[in-house]
């Protein structure tokens, strides 16, 4: 069974193909961190023999975590992932970007969404407080390690041209562990056809 997790700011309806799709904690659930969305979608995904993992961006993080957890994934895509958030750019710029997320929420989302969706997207704002809360949570979160013990099949997909997470960061990722499989394409944070992630 395909589990989709979506990326920071937007929703499941990103991925148009049907699965389990999984909210990250603020966007449309009670959820108040990304270690607690471990504990519940573990104990929810469990219940499955047979799972693929598809995340993009920081759901492909929260993918990545569930790995050290679950015996039944049978492969993970990863969309615009990095395996150390806070390493793609310098301190200066993520202060920056957190300052203006807190200053004026709304706005800054909005500008976030155009310059990571090739797409149009007028859907729910995320609850600020804990958007807020696992970006900086996100940034924080160092998954080199994790990365680097994957065993499973594992597929990255990442955009030459991507404005949110550098294409270096794919490149990283594929160093830390050569077993992955690295797709890369003509375009930003998301691909704009659904092929290159699905493979239809």
């Amino acid at each position: 069974m395909k589990v989709f997790i979506h990326g920071w700011g937007f929703d499941e309806s990103v991925f148009k193909e049907d699965g389990l799709k999984l909210q990250l904690p603020g966007h449309g659930n009670r959820l108040g961190s990304l270690q607690e969305a471990i504990q519940v979608y573990k104990n929810m995904l469990n219940q499955y023999e047979n799972i693929d993992i598809i995340g993009w961006s920081m759901g492909a993080s929260l993918g990545i975590m569930l790995t050290e957890y679950l015996d039944n994934i049978n492969s993970i895509t990863l969309i615009g992932f990095s395996p150390h958030f806070k390493e793609a750019y310098d301190k200066i710029t993520f202060l920056a970007f957190i300052r203006t997320m807190k200053k004026d929420f709304y706005r800054g989302l909005e500008e976030f969404r155009k310059n990571a969706y090739p797409f149009e997207f007028r859907k729910d704002y995320p609850d600020k407080d804990i958007a807020l809360k696992i970006l900086e949570e996100y940034i924080e979160l160092d998954l080199k390690d994790v990365v680097k013990n994957l065993k499973i099949p594992t597929k990255l997909i990442h955009g030459e041209e991507d404005k949110i997470v550098p294409i270096k960061e794919a490149y990283k990722t594929k160093e830390l562990n050569k077993n992955i499989d690295l797709i890369t394409y003509k375009g930003g944070h998301f691909p704009s056809t659904e092929t290159i992630i699905y493979g239809l």
